[in-house]
């Protein structure tokens, strides 16, 4: 008896321990199955998209670098300082002599002719600190403000930036919405193929229909079942883009929390086609005020520069020493009167540098103006069909009851019945495709005008 209850026993503490060992996996798979999911909201891709994305950080990265070329032309104004240490060994006469000088080491000995022609090897350690002021650098002067332009196109240009891609965020997440619904839509007209399939054989088993009636109900069952798979791959494509484009690179499902809807109407009047701007534009417009900045450089490269110098040295025969103190200050007045046609080169490279920026502002400002319109047609054309399509809905709706219900009856013939359901899908996806189309042309709107227009 008491093997019995410990054999029990025994039996139950092992029962325990296997379904504790098989309950853990099944748990960390229902953790893991809940990490892979993850809701958000459009303005929560959008806020991610501020800083994670990988072409915001690159243009991030250029206005840094525009940045520190325009710290670089500080030294139009500011001095250059340097601190040089130099030591030399010579036996050369008149090095050697005027070595001694430097170091103030000459005495009446160093006269002698045979010191004189034949001197030993000497030592010198020169220690010298440099500075250099400019003071009249005119063509540097319109280069540090071409430099300045070229910083406030980069900032015009990572703005642009931000907006494109947020545009893209908003064009991916509209398709993640789509493609979610259209699986939706497929997946309910699938659940009443497979119910018409089954009616279809019980009709046909009956001898009610024929069997190329049931064998119709059946390939529209498996048509809506591949159209069901190839949206699937649709969607996960989506899901791919959205991630690399929040530089999420864990594989995770993101679930968009906001449904495709239809904003109140956008009116014309308050779109201003003539002035209407954007960051493309003003970096363009700035890159342009650059040309004209090096255009005026260039042509001050006739114009002589005037700059300070001065130097303050010790030479002595031990390195850093300070036996022999010395100074020079001066200035320079440079003229470049003839330099082989590269100054007129550089004036005639930088007009057609000009022209080019020119000529790129008028295209894109004349493009900016067109899609601008493109879009609002687009926009309008998006309206009309989603009247449509939601007409067409609710008439395809009514119709397959109707022969659905016939059909039940034995009143209806299979393929009507199946023509109804089919045309049913096709004015629901089309539905979706111009809710879609719509947000998508309001999105570029916003892209083109900057601003946010759905209210």
């Amino acid at each position: 008896m008491m093997n019995f209850k410990h054999s029990t026993l025994y039996s139950l503490v092992l029962a325990a321990m296997v379904m504790l060992v098989l309950a853990q996996p099944m748990q960390a798979q229902s953790r893991q199955g809940a990490s892979e999911i993850r809701e958000m909201s459009l303005q929560e891709a959008l806020d991610i998209t501020k800083k994670a994305s990988f072409e915001v950080r690159m243009a991030e990265a250029d206005m840094e670098k525009a940045k520190s070329q325009y710290r670089q032309t500080n030294a139009t104004f500011l001095p250059q300082l340097s601190v040089e240490a130099t030591g030399v060994s010579t036996n050369d006469p008149l090095n050697v002599f005027g070595f001694r000088l430097k170091q103030e080491a000459v005495t009446q000995a160093d006269f002698n002719p045979s010191r004189l022609n034949d001197p030993d090897a000497y030592d010198n350690f020169t220690t010298k600190f440099q500075a250099q002021q400019p003071l009249f650098n005119a063509d540097a002067i319109f280069q540090r403000r071409a430099v300045k332009k070229q910083l406030e196109a980069a900032k015009e240009q990572l703005q642009g930036t931000v907006e494109h891609v947020r545009y893209k965020v908003k064009d991916t997440y509209y398709r993640l919405q789509l493609m979610d619904n259209k699986l939706q839509v497929i997946t309910k007209s699938l659940e009443m193929a497979r119910e018409n399939e089954r009616q279809a054989q019980n009709y046909h088993e009956q001898g009610m229909i024929t069997k190329a009636d049931y064998l119709a109900a059946k390939v529209r069952m498996l048509e809506l079942q591949s159209r069901q798979s190839k949206v699937r791959d649709q969607l996960q494509t989506v899901q791919d883009n959205l991630r690399y484009l929040l530089n999420i690179d864990e594989d995770l499902t993101i679930v968009a929390t906001d449904s495709l809807q239809m904003h109140p109407a956008v009116s014309n009047g308050n779109i201003n086609y003539q002035n209407a701007t954007n960051s493309r534009l003003d970096a363009m417009e700035y890159r342009m005020s650059a040309a004209r900045e090096m255009l005026r450089s260039s042509k001050f490269n006739f114009v002589p520069s005037v700059n300070l110098f001065g130097s303050y040295e010790f030479n002595d025969d031990v390195l850093l020493g300070t036996q022999g103190e010395s100074y020079m200050v001066g200035a320079t007045l440079k003229w470049n009167l003839f330099s082989g046609y590269e100054n007129i080169g550089k004036v005639m490279e930088s007009k057609a540098q000009l022209r080019k920026a020119e000529l790129a502002y008028e295209s894109q400002l004349f493009k900016n103006e067109m899609e601008i319109k493109q879009a609002r047609r687009s926009l309008d054309q998006a309206q009309e069909q989603l009247a449509f399509a939601k007409a067409s809905v609710e008439q395809s709706s009514e119709d397959y009851r109707i022969r659905k219900n016939r059909f039940e009856q034995g009143m209806e013939k299979t393929t009507e019945m199946l023509r109804a359901e089919t045309k049913l899908l096709e004015s629901k996806m089309q539905r979706l495709n111009a809710l879609y189309q719509y947000n998508l042309s309001l999105a570029t709107l916003e892209l083109l005008l900057e601003q946010e227009m759905s209210y």
